[in-house]
């Protein structure tokens, strides 16, 4: 959730201060300092990076790509940066994309967006090493693992084999509960069928088949399994993308979300033949209420990503226990805006994931029952990132 308000330039000015008198020192008896947690390691990420790009893109179903890649991050600010991916072709033409990124607070994590189309999600692997899951709802659709790696650096140590990935593959029952866009968000609920029908190590793909406005739809998918051979993300063609997680042997969930029109959010239970889904844990925290806040990132100007600064505030208008929606409101030139969104609660009961009408998800987490954190973004026009913070107001 963003407000576009202006794009600030940052500057800064420094007034002469009046020379004073030192004062006489006084002896002054000084206690131990209280230990507090050390504030994270931002890194710094500027300079040229290269790798691999592997993964699936949609071509009368979804084939297996590999190619080579390269980053060059050429401006960063605390948590915000920017710069160009690089895509050399086999008939020697050279590719490029703007992006802007924002870091986790911890500075391990990675989120990007990318112009004219796509989006990452990714981890700092090592200060010479980061990988990325690239996303991409345009056509052709596609998902892919970017690895890449300091064009400084020493070439790659042997590492830790990872973890064995489960075995995806066969049928899957389950049940869709969620948000649709039809003239505000409307609360929806159906079966749902997963067929995967092939898998290499973290890489899976199938069909997924459900009902829309009582018609049969089938869509092809293609994920990617988190180097922790538990997390998953999904990419479907035409449109829509999912975050899952595996459950158990017989479990998986997903929030699925889909920006295109019908605007829609929802919350995926899979089980295996025979198998039953695991019961919901505790209840989700109340969210409705409204909520002040403030964003700052980047949006694509046309000439480049151009900082962009702002208030802005959510009210959570209903709320389902894990499923909640209501509107952002903000300023776009002067004029006062605002967007229906709608969102789940992950079943951690801190993460949270959105989806706007007419354009752009959020993904964060709950600080407190007082805080929500958001980074917004939005792959269309215009491409956007930003950090949204949000307080809950008394």
């Amino acid at each position: 959730m963003i407000l576009i308000a202006c794009i600030v330039l940052a500057a800064g000015c420094t007034t002469p201060t009046p020379t004073a008198t030192p004062a006489t020192p006084t002896a002054t008896a000084i206690s131990p300092a209280a230990t507090t947690p050390s504030a994270p390691v931002i890194p710094d990420l500027s300079g040229n990076w290269s790798g691999t790009s592997t993964g699936y893109m949609y071509q009368s179903g979804y084939r297996v790509f590999n190619e080579p890649i390269m980053m060059e991050v050429t401006s960063q600010e605390d948590l915000l940066f920017t710069g160009v991916f690089s895509f050399p072709h086999r008939d020697g033409t050279l590719e490029t994309k703007a992006f802007a990124a924002v870091l986790s607070d911890d500075g391990k994590t990675i989120k990007d967006i990318e112009y004219p189309g796509g989006f990452s999600d990714g981890i700092i692997v090592s200060g010479e090493e980061i990988e990325l899951i690239f996303r991409d709802e345009a056509s052709p659709s596609t998902i892919c693992i970017d690895s890449i790696r300091r064009s400084t650096a020493a070439p790659a140590a042997a590492t830790t084999a990872p973890p064995a990935m489960p075995d995806m593959k066969g049928h899957w029952n389950g049940t869709s509960v969620g948000y649709t866009e039809q003239s505000g968000y409307q609360l929806t609920a159906s079966p749902v069928g997963m067929d995967i029908t092939e898998q290499d190590g973290r890489f899976f793909s199938g069909t997924v088949s459900f009902l829309l406005n009582n018609t049969p739809v089938k869509k092809e998918f293609a994920g990617i399994f988190g180097r922790d051979g538990k997390s998953f993300v999904t990419i479907e063609n035409p449109d829509g993308f999912s975050n899952g997680i595996v459950i158990s042997v017989n479990e998986v969930k997903l929030v699925f979300r889909d920006n295109n029109d019908p605007s829609g959010i929802s919350i995926d239970t899979f089980v295996r033949s025979g198998a039953s889904p695991t019961p919901e844990g505790k209840a989700a925290v109340r969210l409705t209420g409204t909520w002040p806040g403030t964003s700052r990132g980047y949006m694509e100007t046309g000439s480049g990503y151009g900082i962009i600064r702002g208030d802005l505030t959510m009210n959570v208008t209903t709320q389902e226990d894990r499923l909640f929606a209501g509107q952002v409101s903000y300023i776009v030139n002067g004029t006062p805006s605002a967007k229906p969104f709608a969102g789940v609660i992950g079943s951690d009961g801190r993460t949270i994931e959105t989806v706007e009408f007419p354009g752009g998800f959020g993904d964060g987490i709950i600080v407190s029952d007082r805080e929500i954190q958001l980074i917004f973004r939005n792959d269309g026009t215009p491409s956007t990132i930003a950090i949204d913070t949000f307080r809950r107001a008394e």
